[in-house]
């Protein structure tokens, strides 16, 4: 039987010390930064905002892409498919040394993205991920675009319709 405080839902409640907000303060200024990287590709940003021993952690599996060099290779797979692909920060939440981010997504598809070739459509899209910092530097990112509303919205797959009624 669960103890009756794991049975209950996670509550954030806000901070209060100078300290604390100094932190979150700090994270989301390293969050910001790291928008400029994102959408811009720059690998000189990248050096300042993400550690060369971070982990990330793709939607698919498998071991943890490991450093900048594995993050400007997810950057180089989507832009390859998407070169005006950009990301915007909608909300973030900071706790700690994590920061759990919702981004909107948009782009034209341009190329092969995921096996499916250029169609030239616009996507918007979201993500959710949660960022660990340390030392200013993202260390580890667990990230979860929506690939699947991206592959409709380019016709690589079909949404199904509702059921009959």
């Amino acid at each position: 039987m669960l103890d009756v405080a794991e049975d209950r839902p996670a509550v954030v409640l806000p901070r209060t010390s100078d300290s604390a907000g100094s932190n979150r303060e700090h994270l989301c200024a390293r969050m910001d930064r790291f928008l400029e990287f994102i959408n811009s590709g720059d690998e000189t940003i990248g050096k300042e905002v993400v550690s060369e021993s971070a982990e990330f952690h793709v939607p698919f599996g498998g071991p943890p892409l490991k450093g900048l060099g594995a993050y400007m290779q997810i950057l180089g797979m989507m832009r390859g498919a998407y070169p005006d692909i950009q990301w915007s920060l909608q909300e973030a939440i900071v706790e700690g040394d994590k920061v759990v981010a919702r981004f909107a997504i948009s782009g034209t598809h341009q190329g092969n993205f995921l096996g499916t070739p250029a169609t030239g459509k616009q996507i918007s899209s979201q993500a959710f991920n949660i960022y660990r910092f340390a030392d200013g530097k993202i260390v580890e990112e667990r990230g979860l675009p929506d690939i699947f509303g991206m592959l409709a919205q380019i016709g690589a797959i079909a949404i199904p319709g509702p059921p009959p009624a």
